[in-house]
């Protein structure tokens, strides 16, 4: 990661996945959501909009309370992604099987060029 650039990237055989964290974060194993792109060999990108469970579950909460969303009665996410721990290691794993599977075309959204 660059100085001022906001992404944390891993870089694999089968894709390049840059997640969009704040520069400087310490967060890498922590975090629980996240934007991610996923580059792919044959050129293309997919964007995808990475959460927990947990978090998922603390973000409806909050909405019960503050009555947003309904009061908490829905949540959704344009190319959404839940994983069941937090942390890049875990969303990079989630990531390659959607990659390998072929997945990652109906998870993700394709970026334009």
């Amino acid at each position: 990661m660059g100085t001022g650039d906001p992404y944390t990237t891993i870089t694999e055989p089968t894709f390049v996945a840059r997640f969009l964290l704040d520069p400087g974060t310490d967060i890498v194993d922590a975090v629980t959501s996240v934007d991610a792109f996923v580059d792919l060999p044959d050129g293309s990108t997919w964007s995808l909009t990475i959460f927990t469970v947990d978090e998922v579950g603390r973000l409806l909460a909050r909405w019960k309370n503050t009555g947003e969303v309904a009061n908490g009665s829905y949540f959704w996410a344009v190319d959404q992604l839940i994983v069941p721990e937090p942390g890049i290691p875990a969303m990079t794993a989630a990531i390659r099987e959607l990659v390998r599977s072929g997945d990652i075309t109906s998870a993700g959204s394709r970026c334009k060029v």
